[in-house]
């Protein structure tokens, strides 16, 4: 792939940008009511990145954060810190975390230590793994955890990462890019076509060699990428950071509209087909109620965007386009309230209703959010808004929203089928038109407490394939402490009965973490930096390794210093007597009407590819897409690294190099646990100070509130490795 300059946040659109209601949507027409406002506070923000299952073939568990039981996996659902994913015999997986993607072997289990604005750290105590970054921002970082490696990927490039069965052997493959693996206190390169491999537990040793040929896994993770890089035409319209984008091209078609500008339109939809219909409600933890839609391109369009009734048919509307958007779990409003009756097919409990929000309608999320958050979640799709900033003054109801009014667009099943994760096209309820003027909006989140349900099953019938128990206990070597393990629903149910349909706070949350038991703490975890007691250095397996491993430092790493995007993926070796060629690597296009910065190369079309993989029938090909029209506010620029972002970037160097020696020599007197607390808490402080700078136009990071997080403090004194298990209480 051709060089890239690194994404930052939008600036133009945001800074200054006053959001609310648009001034053709403000007096509704319907009974309206008070709805419950959840807390304003920017340390309560989720991130706005995710990823999403993209592909599943065979049997493929899932273990959704605070969920007590694996649940078979089911395609499109959300993907984010402290889930897993487990594929059984003869099974692959894949996830989509936009610019980068992730994929699973037979009998390989990942788990999501960490995913969010800033990083992705994965954990893999078992099986075969293939990652391939797109870019690498100099604010983010991504690493993967083993039994006896820590890896850090330190350019963009593809990668594949081996462990045993018995946890005793880490293999990394570096197809391109470059990955530094540390261990028992030291740390090597590896570079583009080469193979480090690390066995032992208290006496380790490493071997480097040069990577050999491709097997059918690395072929058909290929040909994933292959099929992504295809959906260029989207790209034209979309960021790449959106996981989804590479299912539109296949599934639809792009037009234009005088209104609402880019559109995309599905392009086999049944009769009386509306949005948020095929799929079903499952509760995540840190977001609440959200939709899981069936179709294989179903996950950018009800994530991101907005949906249009146009003519007769439905589109999708993605608004502008921005480099990193920001995730929604459902963009939609409720009505009905709780135990809505208006007809005896609801059953008992009554039901529950919902309509797709419409372009320039705000979304309003009902988790704890603060006013720079909700800008950025809605600055791709609102553009003529006058009131936001105050959401506490804003009757969130008092919208004469456009959507309501079309015939078919409200969808109403019974709160049982709500609540229990069951499909809902096979349980839609038809409500009177005169009953569905009649009930209120009640907001965007259904007012209905979640049960252990609610977190979905795939496949009603179905068992799970359950991973080896010895993983859920195998130990992880990381460069990163991992952040506090979640909270187990069975202690957050009686807490959610009370708070109308809003996922608990982080700040509730933290009042029940004492109850937490040690077996719900999460995966032993040490750090990857220090040598534990008795524990032999890396040694080298042959004399003859020309790389010698270095003791690993916590020198921050500078603003920049990291490159952005790899030179381009180096040739793969040929293949072995009697195996087919692997298809090349793919080059990357960049978006037309998008900035490319000053120094960034001329694009070149993708090679042609292969192919689909085996077990996925080939969407019809893209038709000739239109130009992308004109609209009156134009695309968001995406501006190249302002004096505020390479300040953000310094500290947040600063802020990882001090985490990681805490981590590896923790404070005296500080638990595992709480040292895990304390760090997260300073990770959100450092981004609430970085959004309320663009916010408000500053230049540079402003200091730390007083009281609002510790300060930076030298690095600790004490020498003590960090041996212990951090996750357990």
């Amino acid at each position: 792939m051709p060089p890239m300059r690194p994404t930052f946040w939008l600036i133009g659109a945001v800074i200054g940008l006053t959001m609310g209601m648009a001034s053709g949507c403000a007096g509704s027409q319907y009974p309206q009511g008070p709805v419950p406002q959840p807390p304003q506070s920017s340390t309560e923000d989720p991130p706005g990145r995710v990823g999403r299952v993209s592909y599943i073939d065979g049997p493929v568990s899932f273990l959704a954060a605070s969920a007590d039981s694996w649940s078979v996996a089911e395609p499109n659902r959300p993907v984010s810190t402290s889930d897993r994913l487990w594929a059984d015999n003869s099974a692959r997986a894949e996830i989509d975390v936009g610019s980068a993607t992730v994929r699973l072997a037979s009998q390989s289990e990942v788990d999501v230590v960490r995913l969010d604005d800033h990083w992705l750290q994965l954990r893999v105590p078992q099986g075969t793994v293939s990652e391939r970054m797109r870019v690498l921002p100099p604010d983010q970082d991504d690493e993967i955890d083993t039994p006896n490696a820590a890896l850090t990927m330190t350019r963009p490039g593809e990668y594949r990462v081996t462990v045993s069965p018995d946890g005793q052997t880490t293999t990394v493959t570096v197809w391109s890019g470059e990955v530094e693996v540390t261990a028992a206190g030291s740390t090597f390169p590896v570079q583009a076509r080469q193979v480090a491999t690390i066995r032992g537990d208290n006496s380790l040793t490493y071997d480097l060699t040069d990577a050999g040929s491709p097997d059918d896994f690395d072929r058909w993770a290929l040909d994933r990428d292959a099929r992504a890089d295809r959906a260029n035409a989207s790209l034209r319209y979309v960021s790449e950071d959106m996981p989804g984008v590479e299912d539109l091209d296949p599934y639809g078609r792009w037009d234009s509209d005088a209104n609402y500008g880019p559109i995309w339109y599905p392009t086999t939809v049944e009769a009386g087909w509306a949005p948020y219909r095929q799929g079903h409600w499952v509760w995540v933890s840190r977001w609440g109620w959200t939709w899981v839609d069936e179709a294989p391109w179903g996950f950018a369009p009800y994530h991101y965007g907005r949906w249009a009734f146009v003519g007769s048919r439905w589109g999708w509307c993605p608004g502008r386009v921005i480099a990193r958007p920001v995730y929604a779990p459902a963009l939609v409003a409720f009505v009905g309230g709780p135990s809505w009756q208006v007809t005896a097919a609801f059953g008992p409990g009554g039901g529950v209703a919902w309509f797709p929000l419409a372009p320039e309608e705000v979304y309003y999320p009902a988790y704890a959010t603060d006013i720079d958050y909700r800008r950025r979640i809605n600055v791709t799709n609102v553009t003529n808004v006058t009131i936001i900033n105050n959401v506490t003054n804003v009757n969130v109801t008092n919208v004469n929203y456009r959507n309501r009014g079309v015939a078919g667009a409200v969808t109403a099943v019974p709160t049982r089928v709500f609540v229990g994760a069951q499909p809902v096209r096979h349980a839609v309820v038809e409500v009177p038109a005169r009953e569905l003027a009649t009930a209120r909006v009640v907001g965007p989140a259904a007012p209905l407490a979640p049960t252990t349900a609610s977190f979905g099953g795939g496949a009603p019938g179905r068992r799970a394939p359950l991973p080896p128990p010895a993983l859920a206990t195998r130990v992880a070597v990381a460069s990163h402490t991992p952040p506090p393990a979640p909270v187990p629903f069975a202690i957050q149910q009686r807490q959610l009965e009370t708070t109308a349909g809003r996922p608990l706070t982080r700040t509730e949350l933290s009042t029940l973490r004492p109850a937490v038991g040690p077996g719900s703490a999460g995966p032993p975890v040490r750090s990857a930096a220090v040598a534990r007691p008795g524990e032999r250095t890396l040694t080298p397996a042959r004399p003859t390794i020309s790389v010698t491993p270095k003791p690993a430092t916590f020198v921050p790493r500078a603003p920049g210093a990291a490159p952005a995007a790899a030179t381009g993926p180096a040739p793969r070796p040929a293949p072995a007597p009697g195996q087919a060629p692997a298809p090349p690597p793919p080059t990357q296009t960049p978006r037309p009407g998008q900035d490319q910065g000053p120094s960034a190369p001329a694009a070149t079309g993708p090679a042609p590819r292969p192919a689909p993989p085996r077990g996925q029938a080939a969407g019809p090909p893209p038709p000739t897409q239109p130009p992308r029209p004109v609209q009156a506010q134009g695309p968001a620029p995406e501006p190249p690294a302002s004096t505020l972002d390479r300040s953000y970037q310094a500290e947040r160097a600063n802020l990882e190099a001090r985490h990681r020696q805490e981590f590896a020599q923790p404070p005296a007197g500080e638990s595992p646990a709480a040292l895990s607390q304390r760090q997260e808490a300073e990770h959100q402080a450092l981004d609430q100070r970085y959004q309320q700078a663009r916010g408000s136009g500053k230049a540079t990071m402003p200091p730390p509130q007083q009281g609002k997080a510790p300060p930076e403090k030298a690095p600790p004194k004490s020498r003590e490795p960090n041996n212990r298990e951090p996750n357990k209480q």
